[in-house]
């Protein structure tokens, strides 16, 4: 039984949809879609993939819209052929935002919602498309009991691509509540703008030096949902990179989803903000999971694993993902140059690959756990990049405010532009480059696994050993009555501050 529902589609789909139901003639029109599941660990997400255009005849307008039973059937029989779900849209001409069922809609809707799941075996996505703006309403209908169908309403329809739009359902997410604390950042935006923001469920992948500025940032933004993901341990050698992070830290085994989590509830300035913390990596099951229920992501990771998992998330799920990377040439004690890259993974836009950011060669590599071997890492060449680990704290919160700037663009498309390109910024020049253009030819990702969701054949996830080592580690500290006395006493004063 789904409890939690979004629907999601590319803009390309959208653009198709918005040509055939806004009518010159302002009447209702009507259209079945073909979608895919793509399940996170609490929440199902239809990909909608496709129209199924009625024919002559197969819809009659008259003010109203109506469909025949053959065409029904002929869009049912698509959908089973194709090993997808069917979805019936029909427009409110004059409609604005999320759009609810009227008493006829709902009839219309119930009367079919039996049948399409015995010819397809997924259940009837029912949508409302508003004329007005460009909104959606969205709905899944489930068996409750014999000959009983319920619909239960989804959370968000969102459109991914050039630009990432999202139509709320105001009653499971309703609009945040005003706060003088965020006063300028509306005065920037709007309040309308602000609203879209501030509901999106926004994960951060890797909650180091990149990852922390970008939890403060929104935080103070006032997003109101946020999940945090990182196995990892605080420790000394971070202390110089990660914001937030303490001696006392590092002596208390913290992981640093922790240290994020505190740090997004003491620089809140949303009234209700809701953390979550995951102390696993993208790649193994439960984590890659649970990114799946995300609206979005952030990338602050430098392995090509995590950074694989991310990519297909972003197309094959339709997760947009904010990636970024540092790069520093440093040679005998002084730097040479550094450069750090900000994109958007998404249909439409390179993905990680092709930019780039990772070698799919070395993802076998890291999986088989060679990437925490230190001999295996002494055995590379000196210049390799994946013994490259220079860094400090100005480039990360440089990478960091890049990501964000990519996030923001792309959220709030400034004067009506929201993909400005792929950025690679030189230190020494001061120089940004920019990448406008999509994909490689032949690319899979922005390709042949688009929008495929719970049926794509790539197996990404699998057992992280050095995840399993650092949470084994932290538990082990934990059992200590000093570490664990000085955990309860920092947790009781974090509540009561």
């Amino acid at each position: 039984m789904i409890t939690r529902f979004s629907v999601a589609m590319t803009t390309n789909v959208a653009l198709d949809l918005t040509d055939h139901l806004r009518r010159a003639d302002g009447q209702e029109d009507c259209t079945f879609v073909l979608w895919r599941p793509s399940t996170g660990s609490r929440r199902t997400t239809a990909l909608v993939v496709g129209l199924v255009l009625p024919e002559d005849g197969e819809r009659i307008v008259h003010g109203t819209v109506d469909f025949t039973s053959e065409y029904f059937l002929r869009a049912a029989g698509i959908a089973a052929e194709h090993g997808c779900g069917l979805g019936f849209i029909h427009a409110h001409p004059r409609g604005r935002r999320w759009q609810r069922l009227n008493d006829i809609d709902y009839a219309a809707e119930a009367s079919f919602t039996a049948q399409t799941i015995t010819l397809t075996g997924l259940p009837l996505v029912g949508m409302t498309f508003a004329g007005g703006d460009a909104g959606y309403g969205a709905r899944v209908w489930q068996r409750h009991a014999p000959r009983t169908y319920v619909p239960t309403e989804a959370e968000n329809v969102r459109i991914v691509g050039d630009r990432f739009t999202v139509t709320f359902n105001d009653t499971l997410i309703p609009p945040p509540k005003a706060t003088d604390r965020q006063v300028r950042t509306i005065s920037a935006w709007g309040q309308e703008a602000q609203n879209d923001l501030a509901r999106l469920h926004i994960g951060v992948v890797g909650t180091g030096s990149v990852g922390m500025p970008v939890v403060e940032a929104l935080a103070r933004t006032g997003l109101q949902n946020l999940s945090f993901f990182d196995f990892d341990t605080v420790e000394y050698l971070n202390l110089d990179r990660l914001l937030h992070a303490t001696d006392r830290d590092v002596r208390l085994h913290r992981a640093k989803v922790d240290i994020a989590a505190r740090a997004a509830r003491r620089s809140a300035t949303a009234a209700d903000i809701r953390v979550a913390t995951h102390e696993s990596s993208v790649v193994e099951p439960d984590g890659f999971a649970a990114a799946a229920d995300c609206d979005l992501l952030f990338s602050c990771v430098d392995r090509p694993w995590p950074r694989a998992a991310l990519n297909l998330l972003a197309y094959a799920h339709l997760i947009p993902v904010v990636d970024g990377g540092i790069s520093v040439n440093a040679r005998g004690g002084r730097l040479k140059g550094a450069e750090w890259r900000a994109h958007v993974a998404a249909p439409g836009r390179p993905c990680m690959e092709c930019l780039g950011q990772y070698d799919p060669a070395h993802v076998p590599v890291e999986r088989d756990g060679l990437l925490d071997n230190p001999a295996y890492i002494m055995g590379l060449s000196a210049d390799h990049p994946l013994r490259r680990k220079e860094n400090v704290f100005i480039f990360s919160a440089s990478a960091a405010a890049a990501q964000l700037n990519q996030f923001l663009t792309m959220v709030t498309a400034p004067s009506g532009i929201a993909d400005t390109g792929a950025h690679l910024y030189h230190l020494t020049t001061g120089i940004v480059d920019q990448r406008l253009e999509g994909c490689d030819p032949g690319c899979p990702y922005d390709g042949p696994l688009r929008a495929l969701g719970d049926h794509t054949p790539v197996d990404i996830t699998g057992l992280h050993i050095a995840a399993e080592q650092a949470r084994a580690a932290r538990r082990t500290a934990a059992r200590r009555w000093t570490v664990r006395l000085q955990r309860h006493l920092d947790d009781w004063v974090n509540r009561h501050r």
